[in-house]
This record gives structure tokens, C-alpha cells and sequence, in this order.
């Protein structure tokens, strides 16, 4: 099988030669094996940010990438940033991160998965429940787990840890296994549907295939376990239910736990034992693992994960007792070390993992020679990150690289959804005379949600120095958002429309209580006299971004401050998504410094400081920025540049001060939103 050499002009002819795996032919030996990324929505769906990194994986040169930890259900997720292959609603995603793998030359593969114990779930699904049997070493592994982060982490960890263990009390029944079988199944004609050349099965890192065949956490005496004939049978179940939902000879792999490092785990004996019967049943490829997290936490374990090739001799024994593709995997991090497994038949498939995230290079410096090759150091801050749903990111990379992942993480928490709160019949007005500000083709220019708060009667309106919005007005109003900002694709129905009576003292806490349900990512308020509450929930929210608009016929001249801090980071993002979409806007970004002729201040520092911000947030556009010297106070400096230039809109980040520093310091974005009379302010967190 391992015969063939590649065409190519390389001094690794046995890594660049093609392979065929269950009829479909991958390019190379070279195989970007699944590693957990945490950056889809929490929704689940697959964001762009994860569709461009896949696309980089393939586009690196590998013969397969395999998508991580698709979740078949959304009570069988790891992280709150899990893709997930469950639904109807993931198919687009699942399609975009098929069609740029292809494109990039790669064979797209679809890792589905249940993390069973693991899930991040009050309720998980588990084969039998948690018993005093290896108390001592589940204390132990906890220790080890909590050792393995910063002391000020371990707090919430235990807890986490300790909710996770009380949680582990009820087994599955036969309804939760019929169940999962077949969300197995339509997950993979889901994976089918968007174009995924296979999909592979995670049997391995403890996760719920691997939890039926371990005894270290099968305990059942039914026909699901103890003995081996029944704890390999669920996970043959998935794998036949599976294959009937896809095309004859449609490739489907499976990721192979050989040794689970746990007492009465999974051994090398059974895990090859097992690997038959999963040839048996129509398996085209096995991809192996060790550990699980009950194990590779522990001192001796990582000291064995260490070493180079840790697996080769487990995966030579693997290779020898099935003839189906062997993908070796386990610290190979040397293009020498990867040819010599493949031409030597220890396996036919060369798993990279951490080691090709920590050089996306690999491939190519591989194919050309002559190039250091940068290692992965084995020192587990990917996994420490994607453990605290903080995203993958690799220690290795450089360090604008690593502040982009963070602020691309950051961003995964917010949407699109858009709120409108018309409080005052001149609200109306001002949305439509603000339209262009709130975006240009994107979904902020719609609402998903309209809120009319209006008090109780006439008389209560007089008292309020209010106005009633009556129902011609607000029936013209929703007739133009209809058909003023209707999408290509939408449909009206799209917006909903709430209407809420109540004295205004009391909108305060009906609004809070709306976006707290709502959950929008944006929130329009029209800007009247009067309306202290507005500033007071503008101050409250956090991780959205709210909009005080204001009829101002100079809207379109933007002046953005800049203090450097990551919501200024946040703020860009923001504006690349929203008003620079737009050519009429006109932006000035400004950064208020001490006086200059102090010499206590060196400009090229802060342009510097400027710079840095640009690439971190992949900021090309072509704008003015200015470093202006302070006069007075931050405040009182940008609200005069603000009156004397003529901006209508105000662009902020909030720094986010604890309440004693802000008291201590002040707001600026506070200050400055108190003496704007007219201009549109967007407060940014």
C-alpha cells in the first residue's frame, strides 16, 4: 500500500505520494487531524473565522483536513464555542467550510462526536453512572486537572469539576440510545448534504463512543456491557445507522483510542481487537489517540506524551491486524520522522496536529527542504485556552497573530440582532432620517425587534412631557421599515413589534428586562431630552452596542477616539462591518495625547500604538489619524472638536473601569455623551 512514490521533486517521496481511502484519492500522506478550535457561534453554526482557518489548513498543502468535534446534539458539546451538525440551520455553515477546504485542493472530512460525561450539560449522557470504584484516582486525576492552570483559574474549575462529577449519577436509557444513533445519523447526511467528502466517528479521548467500550466507565450488565461483545455494540449501532443514511461506499472513518491511561481502561489488546470489528463494518480508515481527561493530566502520562512518536510501536501493531489506512499520529513533529513511518508501512497517514497549528507551514517547508521547521513546545496553552472557552491559539505564533484570535474570539459573543426602542412619536423620525447609520447591506440595517414604550393615557403623557404615538403613525412607520429595509431573502415577518404601556419610571426596568431576553447585539435608541434612563442602560450593558441617534444633518462626518484599549479594538471591528460599508461616511480617527510641547509625549510612539491596532483588527482602510494635544480635559478636548469640526457622529469604545475607577477617573465616553446636544453617539463594549 505504501509503495508508490510521488511525482514530485522532494526529498520526501513517500509523504507526497497519493493515496486512495475508501475510494476517494487524498493528495498526499499528510492529514490535519482534528483539533478542538472553539470558534464557532454559540449557536453553534460555523463562523467565518473558523471556515478562513479550515481554509488555511487545507491551503497549506495537506491531503485531508479533518473538521473538529461536530456535535450531533446540543446537550453533546465541549464548549459553548462547539460547531454543531445537528440541524437544518447548520447546513450553510457546514457547506462553507466544506467548499473551502476543496477548493484548497484538500479532502474535506467531517468529525461527528457526543462528549457524553464530558458534555457541557446539567444533564450528560453517560453509559453507567458515576460509583466509589476508582474514587481515589478520579480525586487524584482532579488534582492534576487543577495543577495544570494558573492558581486564580482553579477556583471556578472546581466547582465547574465538581457540578460535572455530582452530575454523573443517572445512566443512559434505551430511548437516549436510539436517540443518539440516530442523531449520528442525520448528522452524517447532514455532513453528506454539504459537500464533506467523509465523515469521521470520535471513538476516543473519552468521549461517549469511547465511554460504551471502556470499562473504566461501562459498568452495565445488560447487553451493552460488561463484556467486550457488549460494550463495543453501541458504537457499532451509530456505525450502521450511520452508513444507511449515505451513499454506498460513502468513506467513513473513526478515531481510535489505544490506551486510555485509567484503571480498567482501554488497552492496546482490546482497542485492536475492536479495530476489526470496526473493519467488519465497513470503517475505511482509523485514526489513532491515547488519553482521555481523566488521564493526560497526570504527571507520568504527559512525561509518555512527550516523547516523539509516543504511538509508533501501538500503531505498527494496529497496522498489522487490519488492511484498511492507519492514520500514525502522536507527537510526530519532523517531516524525517513522518517519512519514515510511511515508507517503512508503520502506517499509511500522517496525523498532524498541534504541530502543523503551531507552523502553518509545515507542509510547504516540508515539500521544499532546507527550512526550520518551527516545533510545537508541548506546553499545552492551546488546550489551557480552549479548555477556558478562550478559542485555540498557539503560543508559537506571533504575538499581533494571538491578539487577533483573541479579539476574533471575542467578537464570536456578539450578533446582528438590532433593537429599536421608539419612546417618544419624534423617535420615528429620527430612525428614518438615521437609516444609512445603521448600516448599509448588512442586518443591522434591519431591525429584528421594534419596541414602543408609551405611558398609560393623555394625562400621564402630559405629566411625562411625553407624546402619544398614535396608530396612523406608528402603521406608516412599520410600512416604511418593511419596505425601506428589506433585505434580498427576508421577509417581513422577520421583525417582531411589542408594544409596552406603562409610567416611564418603569421603562427603565422593562427595557433592561427586554434585552435581557432579546438578547440583541445592537440597541437603537431615538435621542430626546429627558431620557436619563437611556444613559443609565447605555452605562448597564455589556458586550453590545448601543446607539444614542440624533437628526443631525452633518451624520455622515464620523469622529472615532482612540485610547489604544481592546474596545477600541472592538470598535474598528465594528465600523468594519457597518459605516465603512457605506462611501458617504467621512472618518477621522482621533487619539487625545498630553501637550506635545512638553516633550513629554513622542507621536511616532503613539502612531506606532496605532499601527498595531490596524493589523491586529486586519484594519486596511485608508483614514485620517490624528494625534491631538489634550486642552483642559480628554473630555472637554474631543467635545470642542466635536462642535468646532462639525461631527455628527460619535464612535466610543467604553474601557469597561470598575465602579471605584471610574469613579476615581471618570468616563470619557460618559462625559462626552452628557454635553452632546444633536450628534449620534455609538457606545461600543
Amino acid at each position: 500500500m505504501n509503495r508508490k512514490t510521488s511525482n514530485e521533486d522532494t526529498g520526501f517521496p513517500f509523504l507526497f505520494s497519493p493515496l486512495h481511502v475508501g475510494g476517494v484519492e487524498v493528495r498526499n500522506r499528510l492529514v490535519a487531524l482534528p483539533v478542538h478550535t472553539g470558534f464557532a457561534h454559540p449557536d453553534g453554526r460555523a463562523s467565518t473565522w473558523m471556515v478562513k482557518f479550515y481554509g488555511k489548513l487545507a491551503g497549506s498543502g495537506t491531503g485531508m483536513v479533518i473538521v473538529a468535534n461536530a456535535a450531533v446534539s446540543g446537550a453533546g458539546v465541549v464548549s459553548r464555542f462547539n460547531l454543531r451538525a445537528d440541524s437544518e440551520q447548520m447546513l450553510p455553515g457546514l457547506s462553507r467550510l466544506a467548499d473551502e477546504i476543496k477548493k484548497e485542493g484538500s479532502v474535506a472530512c467531517l468529525q461527528l462526536n457526543h462528549a457524553g460525561r464530558f458534555a457541557r450539560t446539567r444533564h450528560p449522557m453517560l453509559p453507567s453512572p458515576l460509583d466509589s470504584a476508582h474514587l481515589a484516582f478520579n480525586v487524584e486525576s482532579l488534582k492534576d486537572f487543577m495543577h495544570f492552570f494558573p492558581f486564580e483559574k482553579r477556583f471556578n474549575l472546581t466547582r465547574y469539576c465538581v457540578d460535572k462529577f455530582t452530575s454523573w449519577r443517572v445512566a443512559m436509557t434505551q430511548q437516549d440510545r436510539d436517540r443518539i444513533v440516530r442523531q449520528f445519523a442525520f448528522a452524517a447526511r447532514l455532513a453528506y448534504r454539504a459537500g464533506f467528502d467523509m465523515v469521521e466517528l470520535h471513538g476516543a479521548n473519552g468521549y461517549l463512543l469511547c465511554q460504551y467500550l471502556s470499562l473504566f466507565t461501562n459498568k452495565l450488565t445488560s447487553a451493552y456491557g460488561p463484556d467486550f461483545k457488549g460494550r463495543i455494540r453501541f458504537p457499532l449501532e451509530v456505525i450502521r445507522a450511520v452508513k444507511q443514511q449515505l451513499p454506498p461506499g460513502f468513506p467513513i472513518g473513526f478515531r481510535l483510542l489505544l490506551k486510555e491511561w485509567v484503571p480498567g481502561g482501554i488497552e492496546l489488546p482490546e482497542a485492536v481487537a475492536f479495530a476489526r470489528h470496526l473493519e467488519k463494518a465497513g470503517i475505511s480508515y482509523l485514526s489513532v489517540s491515547a488519553g482521555t481527561y481523566n488521564s493526560i493530566f497526570s504527571p507520568g502520562v504527559k512525561q509518555e506524551m512527550a516523547r516523539p512518536s509516543y504511538l509508533e510501536q501501538d500503531t505498527v501493531t494496529l497496522k498489522k491486524a487490519v488492511g484498511i489506512p492507519v492514520v500514525a499520529a502522536g507527537r510526530i513533529t519532523a517531516p524525517l520522522q513522518a517519512e519514515r513511518l510511511i515508507q517503512s508501512g508503520s502506517a499509511d497517514l500522517i496525523g498532524l496536529g498541534r504541530p502543523l497549528r503551531a507552523d502553518p507551514a509545515w507542509v510547504a517547508k516540508a515539500r521544499q527542504g532546507g527550512q526550520r521547521i518551527i516545533g510545537c513546545r508541548n506546553c499545552n496553552w492551546c488546550l489551557k485556552r480552549v479548555i477556558l472557552e478562550q478559542g485555540f491559539c498557539c503560543s508559537r505564533w506571533p504575538g499581533i497573530e494571538q491578539e487577533h484570535t483573541g479579539l476574533a474570539h471575542e467578537l464570536l459573543t456578539r450578533n446582528f440582532k438590532t433593537l429599536w426602542v421608539i419612546s417618544h412619536p419624534r423617535d420615528m423620525e429620527t430612525f428614518r432620517s438615521c437609516w444609512p447609520l445603521m448600516g448599509s447591506s448588512n442586518a443591522l440595517h434591519r431591525p429584528s425587534r421594534i419596541i414602543f414604550l408609551e405611558p398609560p393615557g393623555r394625562d400621564a403623557f402630559k405629566a411625562y412631557h411625553a407624546a402619544k404615538v398614535d396608530e396612523d403613525t406608528r402603521a406608516d412607520f412599520l410600512q416604511w421599515v418593511n419596505s425601506s429595509t428589506l433585505i434580498p431573502g427576508s421577509d417581513s415577518r422577520d421583525i417582531t413589534v411589542h408594544q409596552q404601556v406603562a409610567p416611564p419610571h418603569h421603562w427603565e426596568e422593562i427595557l433592561i428586562e427586554e434585552i435581557d431576553k432579546e438578547d440583541p447585539g445592537h440597541v437603537f435608541f431615538g435621542s430626546e431630552p429627558g431620557k436619563d434612563w437611556q444613559e443609565r442602560i447605555l452605562y448597564k450593558q455589556r458586550k453590545r452596542v448601543m446607539a444614542s441617534l440624533s437628526c443631525n444633518p452633518d451624520f455622515r462626518r464620523v469622529i472615532v477616539p482612540v485610547d489604544f484599549s481592546f474596545t477600541t479594538l472592538l470598535a474598528l471591528k465594528f465600523l468594519q462591518r457597518t459605516l465603512m460599508e457605506n462611501p458617504w461616511f467621512q472618518f477621522e480617527f482621533i487619539h487625545v495625547a498630553p501637550d506635545k510641547t512638553s516633550g513629554s509625549v513622542n507621536p511616532a510612539a503613539y502612531t506606532r500604538q496605532w499601527e498595531r491596532l490596524r493589523r491586529i483588527a486586519r484594519f486596511d482602510a485608508d483614514i485620517v489619524f490624528k494625534i491631538v494635544p489634550v486642552k483642559g480635559d480628554v473630555v472637554h478636548t474631543l467635545v470642542r472638536i466635536i462642535k468646532e469640526e462639525s461631527f455628527g457622529t460619535v464612535v466610543m469604545g467604553k474601557r469597561g473601569l470598575a465602579g471605584i475607577k471610574r469613579w476615581l477617573l471618570g468616563s470619557v465616553s460618559s462625559g462626552v455623551l452628557r454635553q452632546l446636544t444633536r450628534e449620534t453617539f455609538f457606545l461600543v463594549d
